[in-house]
């Protein structure tokens, strides 16, 4: 779970589907109270562990089926509150876009939407910015279900995807996710990725309404500012963290200096944050090993030294510490 102040609104999905969330509320050290309040804002490391713990004892295409609206009979928009019926009252698909690229961060923290037209064809990437977060099947499902859906209802149903892509390694059965897009998919890829025809990006929004879009911007404005003060900084510290394990400069002086801080002042920083520096870096080591001893095929001495470790039984002993597990038994308990 990321020690990072990660957030995400819980909106209504947790309230609308309650009884497949409640069971598993507490094994991921949420509060029951949680599927009462749209307003709730949960740590996002919680918020992904829900997903996925419910998946594993309920349906492994919960994220999907949740993205298509399979578990009821409304569609996505009003899952993500003012922030999704704003986006969806935009003039246009290009409108539609820029929108949710800005405004994103208001509905949860470390998620990132970023589009661009390449040989006549737009390009949608989304992606969890958190290094900290490895379990992301769920929420990518979700997120490229929930685009693929609101997209066509927007449309009016007048284009279809020409390629979705997904971060995540192939599940053993996809005949829900072909059956979904209709058309060519790829998994194990950088990032999670939709293609559309180009043309896409002028078609008027059937759901369209210019004054319910002005009227709520001033306000998610505000919020976007506020979020973004509030986590851009612990944003820059994962990532060059995470982008250091390997040379091992990962220490508060090296961090500090390539962000320009001094350590006294970096330390003071994630102290109003109350973040402390050990546990950050400990965190992001612990969940790129995890994420490299289930999804590659790479050698236990190659992971160790990826993640600063200048021997791979130093790794070994922290490894068995972190999970209980040998690296040897954890890649075999979990093949």
């Amino acid at each position: 779970m990321s020690h990072a102040n990660y957030t995400v609104f819980s909106e209504t999905l947790l309230q609308r589907h309650s009884e497949i969330f409640r069971p598993f509320l507490a094994s991921v050290g949420l509060s029951p109270d949680v599927v009462d309040h749209a307003d709730k804002e949960l740590p996002l490391g919680s918020y992904i562990d829900l997903l996925e713990t419910t998946a594993e004892n309920i349906d492994p295409c919960l994220g999907l089926r949740l993205g298509l609206g399979q578990l009821n009979s409304s569609n996505t928009g009003s899952y993500l509150g003012a922030f999704g019926h704003a986006a969806r009252s935009a003039a246009n698909v290009r409108e539609m876009l820029n929108f949710v690229a800005r405004y994103l961060v208001v509905h949860a923290h470390a998620n990132e939407l970023t589009w661009c037209l390449r040989g006549g064809r737009v390009e949608v990437h989304y992606q969890l910015t958190d290094p900290s977060i490895t379990r992301r099947r769920q929420d990518a499902e979700f997120a490229m279900a929930g685009l693929y859906t609101t997209l066509c209802t927007v449309t009016d149903n007048k284009f279809a995807p020409l390629r979705v892509d997904f971060a995540h390694p192939q599940p053993a059965d996809i005949s829900p996710h072909q059956q979904a897009f209709q058309c060519p998919l790829r998994f194990s890829q950088p990032i999670n990725a939709m293609v559309w025809p180009g043309r896409i990006l002028e078609e008027p929004l059937v759901t369209a309404d210019e004054r319910l879009f002005q009227a709520l911007q001033p306000f998610l404005e505000e919020q976007r500012k506020k979020r973004l003060a509030d986590t851009d900084l612990t944003a820059r510290i994962s990532q060059a963290i995470a982008g250091n394990l390997r040379a091992g400069h990962v220490g508060l002086d090296a961090i500090a200096k390539q962000l320009s801080f001094s350590p006294r002042t970096l330390q003071r920083r994630l102290q109003e944050q109350d973040l402390e520096f050990n546990a950050l870096v400990e965190e992001i080591r612990i969940a790129k090993a995890l994420e490299y001893m289930e999804n590659s095929s790479r050698s236990v001495n190659d992971i160790a030294l990826g993640l600063g470790y200048t021997e791979a039984s130093s790794f070994t002993r922290a490894f068995r510490r972190w999970t209980g597990l040998s690296p040897r038994e954890f890649r075999q308990q979990r093949r």
